[in-house]
């Protein structure tokens, strides 16, 4: 069954496999990517190549750690019917796609990313001068990008990676004049405070976590252990909550009629921190209770769990091949020939209702489009049908190439009409464009005749299309405005108003004429197949 496109904005986010998840981790993101399901088209992978930035030398848990994570985001209600949860090296095309992106962002954004100096500091113990740390940041852009996302759910800490992804679009776009990668918007995740059983900030490195699928009665031991930061050293001191790590999983867990009892309890000393911590855990543990129950049921079937993450890189595989085909495009690196083909002297004629086959090609002819018209078809063409045809070609190109500024319909019945209306390019340039067939009834040389409204425009496109004996061809002239714009200006006002302008392109052996309404010829054999003025 093929997927059907999604309307819904689509989210991407991660993590890096560093074992079981606690409620740092849940509260921070995995919470909220929960409740996202609802509203955003997921994606959401488990990050084990940027495990490799700084456990490269011991990579032996990072699959074992991998599980570890999926089996949380599943238990805690990451759904694969509803989001695609996958594995980040399951997806060649992250590695792909760094590497071309690696290529462009320059040096000095990556070392200007603050937690580059933040975790060499934090992470004293571990050798970090290599280039897999120093380029995590393009990794991160490439994980972002390959499914042309428009939103990534961050925290606050997280919003420069967000913004380099932003830059890093923005310069491949601009790079190769086109629109493959939207910028991303980051979605801040709302992050209430959550202390470790210690006070500090809950971090594996401190040992002071509450794992999220926990039993029960662990997580019960740890609160009932936990320190009040030197309060009510006796039981009719008065404390003050805020202070207390105890009360911070209180304003997070228990309800607002609970929160509020211990508040007013704590400060009066009418309750025992005994009774707060024990209701404390019975809040935390309402959560993590069932979210324990179901990872111990997944853990008895582990294979189908790994199963479901292979399946769901497949399909992660498969959009994400989408986003590669137009990168590789638009950087030439595409996997087919295309008009490549043409300079070694053939290329495929186009199937119209009779036998494709090999065309020759001049090695001098510069041809708009890769595609070519079965001759038969072609003879049996029309004049007005042939010039359509050119058209039709013109449009595969500058639609797929040139990203010129309109869409055009395909039916053969409009596109005369609408390329009446004038294209604009990416520097807001207006550009006419016609086609003609040759004529050879005036001379032996063929001619090719255009008429050209009498409006202003900055470029012409002429397009012309011949065969000569067995050989299809189909050619074009971009001429810039500095060309035409004299001899232009005086058919004007030779004309009637609003009359069109005839244009004529001669060929004169290896040279190509233009006469704009009767003017001198002008050589313009070097804007043949030159469509440098339309970028």
């Amino acid at each position: 069954m093929s997927e059907i496109p999604s309307s819904r904005p689509r989210v991407l986010s991660g993590m890096r496999p560093t074992g079981k998840l606690h409620l740092g981790n849940y509260m921070g993101a995995l919470a909220n990517w929960v409740k996202l399901q609802d509203d955003y088209e997921c994606y959401f992978f488990v990050a084990d190549w940027h495990a490799l930035t700084t456990d490269y030398a011991n990579p032996s848990r990072i699959k074992l750690n991998t599980l570890d994570v999926a089996l949380d985001w599943l238990a805690a209600g990451l759904d694969p019917e509803r989001s695609t949860i996958f594995i980040q090296s399951h997806v060649l095309q992250h590695a792909e796609l760094n590497l071309l992106l690696g290529m462009m962002t320059p040096l000095g954004w990556l070392e200007r990313v603050p937690t580059y100096k933040e975790q060499q500091e934090n992470l004293k113990g571990k050798d970090l001068t290599n280039f897999g740390f120093l380029g995590y940041p393009v990794l991160m852009a490439s994980d972002i990008l390959l499914y042309q996302t428009q939103c990534v759910p961050v925290g606050m800490d997280q919003s420069a990676h967000v913004e380099l992804t932003r830059e890093v679009a923005r310069r491949f776009n601009s790079l190769y004049k086109c629109s493959v990668f939207p910028e991303p918007e980051a979605l801040f995740t709302p992050t209430a405070k959550l202390t470790g059983t210690d006070g500090r900030k809950m971090s594996k490195s401190y040992g002071n976590t509450i794992g999220l699928t926990e039993a029960p009665d662990s997580v019960t031991a740890k609160i009932t252990s936990m320190s009040t930061n030197g309060q009510r050293i006796r039981q009719t001191d008065g404390g003050d909550p805020e202070l207390c790590p105890v009360f911070d999983l209180h304003k997070i867990f228990s309800s607002p009629d609970v929160t509020a009892e211990m508040q007013t309890g704590c400060r009066a000393a009418s309750i025992r921190c005994e009774t707060c911590k024990a209701k404390a855990a019975e809040a935390v543990c309402s959560v993590t209770g069932p979210i324990y129950e179901k990872r111990m049921q997944m853990e008895n079937n582990i294979e189908q769990t790994w199963e479901m993450l292979r399946a769901q890189s497949v399909k992660a595989s498969k959009r994400a091949e989408q986003t590669m085909v137009e990168v590789r495009e638009v950087i030439d690196l595409s996997h087919e020939l295309g008009e490549t083909g043409q300079y070694f002297g053939k290329r495929e004629a186009i199937n119209e209702g009779g036998p494709a086959r090999a065309v020759p090609v001049e090695p001098y002819m510069y041809n708009m489009s890769s595609l070519l018209f079965n001759e038969n078809e072609w003879n049996s063409k029309t004049e007005s049908e042939q010039k359509k045809s050119i058209k039709t070609l013109w449009i595969h190109m500058v639609k797929r190439d040139i990203q010129l500024k309109f869409e055009l319909n395909r039916s053969f019945d409009s596109i005369e009409r609408e390329l009446e209306e004038p294209a604009i390019t990416p520097k807001g340039k207006r550009v006419f464009n016609d086609s003609s067939r040759v004529d050879r009834s005036a001379t032996q040389e063929p001619e090719w005749f255009f008429r050209v409204p009498a409006k202003s425009f900055e470029i012409w496109v002429l397009l012309n299309g011949f065969n000569d004996t067995d050989r299809l061809y189909m050619d074009g002239f971009v001429i810039p405005q500095k060309v035409f714009s004299q001899p232009f200006a005086q058919a004007k006002k030779a004309l009637k108003k609003d009359e069109k302008i005839p244009v004529v392109l001669r060929r004169d052996g290896d040279r190509f004429l233009l006469s704009i309404h009767g003017s001198d010829p002008v050589d313009v054999t070097e804007m043949r197949g030159n469509y440098e003025p339309l970028q």
